[in-house]
């Protein structure tokens, strides 16, 4: 089966091909907010580098949040449109997840982290102990990890991507930090793991997950 996956929710735009479970080739640039311009230049280079074709394609995997609101939704997009197009199978895989799934050892409680606005950081527990994607303020996040996982059951702590240095000491745990290199931000990669073994969604129904509302919302 032939994979694509792409993950816009950060600053990192990423793209990855996969064929059964073998990497076939991947790109990952730093772009801010520019997914508009740099998305689907990217996706064309990275084809004509591995001579796919789009309609070659089985499963479109992409990630749908938290994080930038307009990058989510250029990616969302974008993978909706070809599928659309291409009549392949679409799997939406949340930003948090593909952190987590970069992170190793799914037995200890993996807490993936991904910056907000206005100091809060967006969370969600994996691994272990599992949990919905939350915005929360530094000061909120203790009290949250003993609901989720209680020092008394898991003292042992993973903290994945770069947001996860803003998150306070956490006396009580042991905590492993991976916020550097393919654990910083999320990655199309993560998303591939996580959603090559996902059931497909209905295209019509895929939506971002933005967790807190948008800033700017439609008059109504």
């Amino acid at each position: 089966m032939k994979l694509c996956a792409i993950d816009t929710s950060t600053a990192l735009g990423s793209v990855a091909l996969y064929e059964d479970e073998r990497l076939v080739a991947e790109d990952a640039r730093r772009v801010s907010n520019a997914h508009g311009e740099s998305l689907l230049p990217m996706v064309d280079a990275i084809f004509a580098q591995v001579g796919w074709k789009p309609a070659e394609v089985t499963r479109w995997c992409v990630g749908v949040g938290p994080g930038s609101f307009t990058g989510v939704r250029i990616g969302v997009a974008t993978v909706k449109g070809i599928v659309l197009g291409t009549g392949a199978e679409i799997v939406g895989v949340g930003s948090l997840e593909a952190l987590a799934a970069l992170a190793g050892d799914a037995t200890k409680t993996i807490v993936s982290a991904i910056a907000a606005i206005r100091g809060e950081l967006y969370l969600q527990a994996g691994g272990a102990s599992r949990s919905e994607p939350v915005c929360l303020a530094p000061g909120a996040i203790e009290a949250w990890l003993d609901e989720v996982a209680p020092a008394s059951r898991e003292r042992e702590l993973v903290l994945v991507g770069e947001a996860a240095a803003k998150i306070p000491p956490l006396a009580s745990r042991t905590v492993t930090l991976l916020t550097e290199g393919d654990h910083a931000l999320p990655h199309a990669r993560g998303v591939a793991l996580v959603g090559r073994g996902r059931a497909a969604a209905s295209v019509e129904l895929l939506e971002p997950v933005y967790v807190r509302a948008p800033e700017i919302t439609t008059p109504t």
